[in-house]
Parts: C-alpha cells; structure tokens; sequence
C-alpha cells in the first residue's frame, strides 16, 4: 500500500513562504476551576492559518499591554522546537526556513514566537553550534543570542524564555547523534597542539557548562541573571523582572538542575515519537487543558511537534495528511489545526508554553490572545468586581460593594441585591463567595452566594433572558442542572495599568451571557442596582 501523502509533499526548498470548546480557567481568589466567557474574536479556520504561514509581523510588541506584576508561569508563549532546524530533509527539517545564521529566529520573534528551543553542539572546545541530531544547522549560539539581543533592544517590552539542550550523547554515539569536540583530532603525522589533539579527550557536562558560563560573560546583561548562575533553579519571576531579558527556562543533559526556572520541566508534554497524530493530539489537549486548570504560580510546558520514525514526518504531525483506504480518500487534520480550532475564541486561562513545528499565524494568535486577562482595563469598568479577602465584591469603576438587599417578603426566601459604601468592617450582608454545586452537573459554573446562603439571581422572566440593565436578586439556590440564571462564569482579568495593575473577575451569568454589573443611573446611591449587562472586551 502506498504511503499516505500530506498537505505539503515533501519539504520547502524556498527561503520564505508568504502568505466552541470552552477551556477551564483557573482563579486562585476563589479557589476553583472556571470556565471562560464566549467567543472573543475567531482567528483562523484554515489549516494554512495553523500551519508554515507566520503571516505579517503584526505582533512585535505584543507584551507592551501585560501587566508588570504578571507571573510568567500565568503566561500562555507560543513556541517553536527545535527553532532553528531548518535543513537535513523531512525527517531532521521542523521550521520554515527563512535564512541561516539565526535568520530563521529573527522572523520568528517578529511574529510572536517568545519560547524558543535551542540544541548545541561543542564544536572546537570553544564553541557552540547549533544542531538537530547530526545535522548542523548553519547557526551558531554566538548568533543565537546575537538575533535575540538585537530584538530584546529594539522592542524592551518583550522577554524570549529559551529552552536550552546539549544535543550530543556524552559516551558512544549514533548514525543519527552528533558528537561534542573538544579539539580536532590531528592528521596522521601531526603532533598535539592548540588546534587539534592525537588523542583527543570527549566532552563532559561540566565542559559544556563551563563553555556556557563563557556565553553568559560575553553576553553580559542579556540573560535573566538569576536563571543562569548555576547555584540553583530560580523561582518563577514576574513580567516585570525579565523585560527585554532572555530567560534561561531550562538546561537539559548537563546532569544539573542547578539553572532555569523551577517547575520548567515539572509540567511537560513531550511525547516526541506518538504513533500517531489523534494519540499525539491527545496528549497534547490533556496537558493543555491541565495548564487552563492549574491555579499554581508553575510552569507548564507543551510540545506539540512529534516525529515517527519514517512512519509520519514532523511536517505531517503538524500539518496533517491525506490517506486512502479501500478506494477513499480522506483528511487527517494536524495537530497544529486541532490545536487552533481549540483555542478559537478563547480569551483567559493560560496554556503556558507551546513549542511546536510549523507554527501558522491564527495559532500564535490564539495562544497570545490567553493572556488578555493580564491587559488591564484602564482605571476600570463597572461589569469588573474586584474580590477581597474579607469577601466583598468591589465594583472597579465605582468602588462600592455589592449587597444582599431586603427580603421581597416575611418568608426571606429572596430579596433584591443593591450596592452601598463599602465598609471598613465589612458586614455579612456585603459578603459573598463562590461555591461549586456537587448536588447536580454544574458544568463546570459557579454559584455566587450570600453569607446567608442564597444565590445571585437573574430574574426568571417567564423563560425569556431579560435584557441587560436588569436588576439582579438573591434567592434559594436552584438544585437543577439547567438553573443557569443561577450559574456563573468567574474569569480573571486585571484592571489599572500595566505597571500597578489589581486581580479582578468578570461574572458571566450562563444563561444570558451578560456580567454582574451595576447601574450608572443610581451608582451614588445607596441601595443602587446591581445588574447585568454586555461583558468588557
């Protein structure tokens, strides 16, 4: 039977090419797992917008908007692996090849990549090249970090977190591994000298860390210091601390944990040989969905590029195939498409990191776009609430607390929910809480309860959502899987400035879509509405 053929037959000669699932988010407030809001604007729905298209280098800046006081390990990174390997045929070849010397991974910055993976070899005890197994990829680690700090210069507001690897085995070597040299060895009849050894020595991961502190000097001020001393991982640092930094995220094969970022490779996907491309979509999807879930200040990892032997190739497990069987014909999407489609629409719940082979432009953007919740909302709005420790729920924009108003009658079984001044003692009538429902499917929604047990309320309304500007009320909490006027999504977001920026939430009532809010008509006064109306972008 013949091999089944991909969507790109073969690998690109040319330099350059041109051209609703619904996650659950993490909110450590509140202490649970969450779902995100709706759609917020598809990207992508071709299988050339996941796959070798970087489209227009449109996202240079794009951490210019992030809050200062963002964790790394809250970020969502698009990444490529095995960034520069761009020659040795289909099986070696992971990136659209967009020039030698680092070239490639000067493109890739311009289009939004901000993980990389770099594999080096020692070449001559002094240097590092840059490999792929055996195969030398016209780049050295001098150009590396050359590219990198040129672009770090140009645009501060970035950082570049690299994956580094030394590639070669320490002992005896494959036809497919490249070997580390500390000197040449002499031709015959010519004795030892600085230039090349009779005899010459192997390599050993203290070699290679050593000639990597040499890096670190020449490159003085490049790298986020603490991940690169060698005394020890360092925590997870905040946006602020690594701007226009290169953060080491990992040192792999040098037999020490002792550089990087702690949790770097706690949370990592990479089943780098999957016997297929549902197996290895798979994994990457639990990984991915772990990520959304995880409200830890840890790093999570996900590669989404494999390679089978000569069973499937990395361009096919990023950009699909066609095969046939009993005369039929049909398509395999790629790990990349699936991974797209996704993520479409998403916009909070971080993923973390994703290295992949072949990256498309909408793919990158729908990874970027997880960190929206992390682009404050100016001074604020009134569909955000800030929530405090003692359990008030803060409008951003008028900075009063929301209330559980008086009982509509004697039974107490409900009442309307108004805001008033916050206190600085608060009152149990101004406290409130999300709380899970175990006592039936809740979808993974949150009620939204009163100290006195009763639930955040969208009117009823004979059935019909009402329309935004509709007060809301407390009432007994519905025990019923289709009670969404009683559910609701709790999606982070931040509000202020990018440099003083305070953790705050939109709630998005399930059943109308529309947030917790307040009415500017009687926001002064106390006993004024709390509503619902259309959500902030």
């Amino acid at each position: 039977m013949s091999r089944p053929t991909s969507h790109d037959a073969g690998v690109r000669t040319r330099r350059r090419s041109r051209p609703l699932v619904r996650l659950v988010t993490l909110c450590a407030a509140l202490g649970a797992a969450l779902l995100t809001p709706g759609a917020a604007g598809a990207a992508g729905s071709r299988n050339q917008d996941a796959y070798r298209d970087l489209g227009a280098t449109t996202r240079l800046d794009w951490m210019a908007n992030i809050a200062d006081d963002t964790s790394l390990g809250a970020m969502s990174l698009p990444g490529t692996h095995d960034t520069l390997s761009i020659h040795g045929g289909a099986a070696v070849q992971t990136q659209e090849d967009f020039g030698d010397s680092a070239k490639t991974l000067k493109s890739q910055l311009e289009h939004g990549i901000r993980a990389i993976d770099i594999r080096v070899r020692v070449s001559g005890g002094a240097a590092f090249t840059v490999h792929h197994g055996v195969v030398y990829q016209k780049a050295n680690f001098d150009d590396v970090l050359s590219e990198t700090r040129a672009f770090l210069k140009k645009y501060p507001s970035e950082t570049v977190v690299m994956r580094l690897r030394s590639e070669c085995p320490y002992g005896k070597s494959g036809p497919t591994d490249c070997a580390h040299e500390k000197k040449p060895k002499c031709p015959d009849g010519q004795s030892d000298s600085d230039a090349c050894s009779k005899d010459p020595q192997p390599v050993t991961s203290s070699d290679v860390r050593t000639l990597f502190g040499k890096y670190v000097s020449n490159y003085r001020g490049l790298f986020y210091s603490p991940s690169v001393t060698g005394g020890g991982s360092a925590p997870v640092p905040r946006l602020a601390d690594v701007r226009g930094k290169l953060v080491l995220g990992s040192f792999d094969n040098v037999d020490s944990d002792a550089y990087g970022i702690q949790t770097f490779n706690k949370h990592q996907e990479d089943h780098w040989n999957a016997e297929s491309v549902q197996r290895k979509w798979d994994y990457v999807k639990e990984n991915v969905d772990r990520a959304v879930r995880d409200d830890k200040d840890e790093m999570y990892v996900t590669y989404s590029s494999a390679s089978h032997s000569l069973i499937r190739l990395p361009f096919e497990y990023a950009g699909g195939y066609w095969q046939e069987q009993g005369g039929v014909r049909t398509e395999v999407q790629g790990v990349n498409y699936r991974l797209m489609k996704y993520l479409d629409g998403g916009d909070s719940g971080r993923v973390g990191v994703v290295m992949m082979d072949f990256p498309g432009w909408a793919l990158v953007d729908n990874i970027i776009s997880r960190n929206n919740g992390h682009i404050p909302k100016g001074g604020g709005n009134r569909a955000i609430w800030l929530v405090n420790s003692d359990k008030t729920y803060v409008n951003s924009q008028y900075r009063r607390c929301m209330v559980r108003g008086p009982e509509f009658d004697s039974s107490k079984s409900g009442g309307l929910v108004t805001q008033r001044e916050c206190q600085s003692k608060a009152p149990s009538s101004h406290q409130w809480g999300a709380e899970q429902p175990t006592s039936f499917d809740g979808k993974g929604f949150f009620w939204i309860k009163s100290s006195n047990g009763k639930c955040l309320t969208v009117p009823y309304n004979n059935g019909t959502p009402p329309s935004a500007g509709t007060q809301l009320f407390w009432w007994d909490c519905e025990t019923r899987w289709f009670s969404g006027s009683q559910m609701w999504n709790v999606v982070p977001t931040k509000v202020g400035s990018v440099t003083d920026s305070k953790k705050s939430f939109r709630f998005v009532n399930n059943w109308t879509g529309l947030c917790l809010s307040m009415d500017p008509a009687t926001a002064s006064a106390t006993g004024g509405k709390v509503t619902q109306d259309t959500c902030p972008k």
